[in-house]
């Protein structure tokens, strides 16, 4: 209210300043016209009196709407402007919010990719959880690769993938290998997996397998 006040003292300041300017120049700056408009007054006959009174009495009623109607023009704009201003803050204000929580959700994450990556070496892993679950492994490899730079996760992390195979293994046997991987808490993910029949053996198959993890750092 603070602000609109202030705002409509100085539209008032300004029209007041209008005013005496244009009464300056009409009437002079000590009113020294205002005794040859009387004078010009009283010569004029009584009609052309009544008629110069209701001129300028109509003029000055149009004058005071006139003021009116841009006193309130002034006023009406100056609350859309607030209001906008006001919209504009508020969702300034829901924006940061919602940065401050994804912000922290990030951050979070980032705490848990670094303690399931911390220490982890892909080869010994996955040989350890192939030995657990009584199954061969072989062609065994891992490389690290750049997260395109499009992905918000670029800045932080690097992507760990690991493909294997294992050349003869029961169904039971590759779902619980596959189940302790994901459960391991080292934030990999099984993406390709390819199962396939032995020739002449129905109980084990050839399967061939890529896992994606995550590791912080550049």
């Amino acid at each position: 209210m603070s602000t609109l006040s202030n705002v409509n003292d100085q539209i008032v300041s300004g029209v007041t300043r209008v005013v005496d300017l244009l009464k300056r120049r009409l009437l002079g700056s000590n009113n020294e016209r205002l005794d040859f408009i009387m004078d010009s007054f009283y010569k004029l006959s009584p009609t052309h009196q009544t008629a110069v009174l209701v001129g300028g009495f109509g003029g000055v009623i149009v004058l005071v709407f006139g003021f009116f109607a841009f006193y309130f023009a002034q006023v009406s704009s100056l609350e859309r402007s607030l209001d906008d201003s006001f919209d504009a803050l508020q969702e300034m204000r829901a924006l940061s919010q919602k940065y401050d929580y994804e912000d922290k959700r990030f951050k979070e994450l980032v705490q848990i990719i670094n303690r399931g990556g911390r220490g982890f070496r892909p080869k010994p892993f996955f040989e350890s959880k192939a030995n657990q679950a009584g199954i061969a492994i072989t062609d065994l490899r891992s490389n690290e690769e750049e997260i395109p730079v499009e992905s918000p996760l670029s800045a932080q992390f690097k992507h760990i993938t690991v493909e294997f195979k294992l050349p003869k293994v029961s169904v039971p046997r590759l779902l619980k290998f596959m189940s302790e991987i994901e459960k391991s808490g080292k934030n990999m993910n099984i993406h390709n997996l390819t199962v396939r029949t032995r020739y002449g053996d129905r109980l084990y198959f050839e399967t061939s397998a890529k896992v994606i993890g995550y590791k912080v750092g550049r």
